[in-house]
């Protein structure tokens, strides 16, 4: 986790308060990542149990009960959500790289 990593960095020191807005920034960057990295091992688990109740709710007859389509349904919702998350993560970090690169040539200034 390089984020994780760069946010502490910043944090180590005395921020100019630039340095504070952009660590701001990236905590709640690292956020998005954890709901996004909780969301997919939720979806991963949803997918698991629908199949186990996929397996143990089959009559003699072949026919299922809705339990594991409901259970998959989730499923495909939380990978949507964290995919969405993924997005908005990624379009993000350019955006604070750039500001990151636009304020570089002044850091010495503040100091």
């Amino acid at each position: 986790m390089a984020l994780n990593t760069e946010i502490a960095t910043l944090l180590s020191k005395k921020c100019t308060a630039f340095e504070h807005k952009i660590s701001a920034m990236k905590i709640k960057q690292l956020a998005r990542l954890a709901w996004a990295t909780a969301l997919l091992y939720v979806s991963a688990s949803c997918f698991v149990l629908a199949g186990i109740l996929g397996a143990l709710l089959t009559n003699e007859k072949g026919i299922r009960h809705m339990g594991p389509q409901t259970v998959l349904f989730l499923g495909v919702v939380f990978i949507l959500f964290a995919l969405g998350l993924l997005i908005v993560y990624g379009v993000r970090t350019i955006s604070i790289r750039k500001i990151q690169h636009e304020h570089n040539p002044y850091m010495g200034d503040e100091a």
